[in-house]
């Protein structure tokens, strides 16, 4: 638990010091124009994270032992279910064509363990995958209401894992799998001014295969600037 709190805490700190770099550049340009921001909530179906069933097997030849196959036929696996990538964003409008921002995201996943007998739950299989991915947006299509632009972003992740001891029945220890956050996107979509709807679809990585959200843009007053 203590943990998962640390690497928690950490992802937030680089995200406040994001933003926080993002407020000393605008302070630094008092008398300028401000560049646009936008925050955005989003949910992604289908993310890629560190949990692949299919590589759930060992490269060794050994046998199982007596208590591992006495276990595998005592008890059984129920289906996966995940929340989705859950994800906040937070970017800024360096060119017309061009934005650039980073994104947090948390996906959860948890799989029950049956009886066979009973078919009642006796243990639970989890995961907690946290991400963080510095993102650019090319936008194509700039108009004041709809926009439309493709994506890259490319970050690191965490993968908090809860299995199943197979020797007893009981949860193992978690343990802890980094890797890259990756994330790709042919095209998106934003509709609205200030207040906007997104989509993005044909993607891959970690926030998802299709996202949909809501977001904020700040746009700055040119009269205010102009003066």
């Amino acid at each position: 638990m203590f943990k998962k709190t640390l690497m928690l805490a950490i992802a937030v700190t680089i995200f406040a010091e994001l933003a926080n770099g993002q407020v000393r550049y605008w302070n630094s340009n008092r008398g300028k124009q401000l560049p646009e921001a936008e925050v955005r909530i989003s949910h992604g179906l289908l993310p890629l994270t560190y949990d692949f069933e299919f590589l759930d097997f060992h490269w060794d030849l050994q046998t199982p032992s007596v208590t591992d196959q006495y276990y595998g036929l005592q008890t059984y696996r129920g289906n996966l279910y995940s929340t989705g990538a859950l994800s906040m964003g937070h970017s800024i409008k360096v060119a017309k064509w061009l934005e650039m921002g980073a994104t947090l995201s948390y996906v959860g996943s948890f799989r029950n363990i049956y009886a066979s007998e009973t078919n009642e739950i006796i243990d639970r299989e989890t995961s907690r995958s946290f991400f963080f991915t510095p993102t650019l947006r090319f936008a194509w299509f700039n108009r004041e209401w709809v926009r439309m632009y493709s994506s890259v972003g490319l970050g690191v992740g965490l993968m908090i894992k809860h299995p199943c001891n197979q020797s007893n029945g009981n949860s193992s220890e978690p343990y802890i799998e980094w890797g890259p956050s990756i994330q790709l996107t042919g095209f998106g979509i934003s509709v609205g001014k200030r207040l906007f709807w997104f989509s993005e679809v044909q993607t891959i990585g970690t926030l998802g295969v299709f996202t949909m959200g809501v977001g904020l843009r700040v746009v700055p007053d040119k009269r205010r600037w102009q003066r």
